[in-house]
């Protein structure tokens, strides 16, 4: 009985392996994120300075907006919010930007639980988006 349950358990794997590699392939993100993190106070305030992300664009054509979605933990509260950089972005430079986001929020540190592009549209106005999203 035990060999029939491992036998079985076996055959199971092994169509589950063979299901996954035909399954579509997802892109991967044309985004590679470097460094996100929520910035340090001004003097005399409690909120945080608001976030710094430095990516790379891969591929080979320009993108004119590129959005994030940058998760951040306080004390009071999970957040979950987006953010879009604009601009003219060449592939295989590094964008260092710092925004807004989270400036309205009390500091707890500079860690964001998540930073994940989401959306890219290109120059010639093609959009990738994240297959979650």
């Amino acid at each position: 009985m035990k060999l029939l349950a491992r036998l079985t358990l076996a055959v199971a794997f092994c169509a589950s392996v063979v299901l996954a590699s035909h399954a579509p392939a997802q892109a991967a993100a044309p985004v590679m994120v470097k460094q996100c993190f929520i910035i340090h106070p001004k003097p005399l305030s409690k909120n945080a300075g608001g976030t710094q992300i430095d990516y790379i664009i891969y591929g080979k054509k320009n993108a004119s907006q590129i959005t994030f979605v940058v998760g951040y933990r306080n004390a009071a509260q999970n957040f979950v919010r987006t953010v879009t950089d604009y601009g003219s972005f060449a592939p295989g430079t590094e964008i260092q930007h710092r925004f807004d986001l989270y400036n309205d929020v009390t500091y707890a540190g500079a860690q964001t639980t998540k930073c994940i592009p989401t959306r890219v549209k290109w120059a010639d106005s093609s959009v990738w988006v994240t297959p979650s999203h």
